[in-house]
């Protein structure tokens, strides 16, 4: 129960904005500060922060809880969170301003 639970508050909580964020739709004072290819990258690095939390419920729900399947799955969702906070850096140092030094 608590895992059809997870799922459904991943999905509606954290889907919705990483697909808005994916089309670009930011809030304006966002869209002044950034360029719109990093509103994107942001929006894939939420895709695979999503991706990442619906490893662990998906595989217990399909019957996975064996101890060798919770070291699969808990190294799939670290990868998936290290890629994604990977994104989200690159994204950052992309909108640096230069200082002219």
């Amino acid at each position: 129960m608590f895992d059809l639970l997870l799922m459904c508050g991943y999905c509606a909580f954290a889907l919705p904005p990483a697909i808005a964020a994916l089309r670009g739709w930011a809030p304006r004072r966002m869209r002044r500060r950034t360029a719109p290819w990093v509103i994107r990258v942001r929006g894939v690095a939420l895709l695979v922060f999503w991706a990442s939390a619906m490893v662990a419920p998906l595989a217990r729900q399909l019957g996975a809880d064996s101890e060798d399947s919770a070291f699969l799955t808990f190294s799939a969702q670290f990868g998936l969170m290290m890629f994604a906070a990977g994104l989200m850096c690159g994204a950052q140092v992309g909108v640096l301003p230069a200082t002219g030094a």
